[in-house]
């Protein structure tokens, strides 16, 4: 029986923009409508540069005027300014070897596709959580006017008043004014996830298809993941980052030109022959309202640890008009 290869079942056209595709709507940021297509970020992509000027209309101000008989009305005008957005690319490759169990009794086409797009769906939701950990630290630096901090530092005994609880999430939600209605989505960390499941806060509702329950908190959509922040805080414990989000904090876009988004190789020279598939991706993931503020950007490519540092980032709406705040708990 001959050797199935990746070059025999992967055509690259055909299979960057199926895994492009099904990798997005699989990701739960896009699912629970945090993070939206924008055609304008990926036009941008199309053009040359690192970063990307992105104009916006500011917020009418003032007060309303007194009629009068003797004095004109005043004409008040309406400003514009500009979020900057950032190129980012993220590149990945396997061998033969490491894709050789996914070959055994199934179509080997179809188990590399399943696999790639897992990969990154979960890939591209780390990186908007690692961009959201930024911009909070970014205004922790300021004056945390988008965070509440319930949490104990490290060497005190932290209690149930310091983890996640409905008053403390609804506070600061608050932080956004009088929109509570507008929140679609939570994330958080499975530590903070077990406190409500353990408090009974978590609802769950089926999926479109009635296939699957999906968490909710406080009618909120619940995404947990490992990754969301935490840094040691309370007696041999965490203090956890959860971020509570409206619909289209962040906006997303993706272009598949110049550089190849798929490539598939046989190397002869190594192992009696390694299959090798690379993958490719170039991207913006932008929470709306901020701004990209890194002093020195002569890298290709942020890395991940410049997405979440407090110096990349800048708040330019008004905080009630922000997409996302946070809460501080030990669980």
């Amino acid at each position: 029986m001959s050797e199935t290869m990746i070059t025999n079942v992967i055509i690259p056209e055909v299979f960057g923009p199926y895994v492009m595709e099904r990798s997005l709507n699989q990701n739960r940021f896009f699912q629970s409508g945090i993070m939206t297509q924008v055609p304008q970020l990926a036009g941008f992509l199309a053009g040359g540069g690192k970063t990307f000027n992105v104009p916006y209309w500011k917020d009418l101000t003032g007060s309303l005027d007194v009629p009068s008989e003797s004095v004109d009305i005043t004409v008040n005008n309406i400003t514009s300014d500009k979020m900057i957005a950032i190129r980012q690319i993220r590149e990945k490759a396997w061998g033969a070897n490491d894709l050789s169990a996914a070959f055994a009794g199934s179509d080997p086409y179809a188990a590399i596709a399943n696999r790639a797009i897992g990969f990154w769906s979960k890939a591209m939701e780390d990186l908007l959580i690692y961009s959201i950990r930024g911009v909070i630290a970014d205004d922790v630096a300021d004056a945390s006017q988008l965070v509440v901090d319930i949490s104990q530092e490290d060497g005190n005994a932290a209690t149930a008043a310091n983890k996640i609880s409905a008053t403390k999430t609804i506070e600061a939600i608050m932080k956004m004014g009088d929109e509570f209605g507008n929140m679609t989505a939570v994330a958080m960390h499975s530590a903070v996830y077990a406190t409500l499941l353990q408090n009974d806060l978590i609802d769950f509702v089926k999926d479109s298809q009635a296939n699957l329950n999906i968490p909710t908190y406080m009618g909120l959509r619940v995404i947990v993941s490992d990754n969301m922040y935490k840094v040691a805080g309370g007696t041999s414990g965490y203090k956890y980052h959860t971020y509570f989000f409206r619909a289209g904090a962040v906006g997303y876009g993706e272009y598949a030109g110049p550089i190849k988004p798929v490539e598939v190789l046989r190397e002869p020279k190594r192992g009696g022959g390694v299959d090798i598939l690379i993958m490719r991706k170039q991207f913006i993931i932008h929470p709306l309202g901020f701004s990209w503020n890194k002093a020195s950007n002569t890298a290709i490519t942020p890395a991940d640890a410049d997405l979440y540092a407090a110096t990349s980032w800048d708040r330019l709406y008004d905080v009630k008009n922000t997409g996302v705040v946070c809460l501080v708990s030990n669980g």
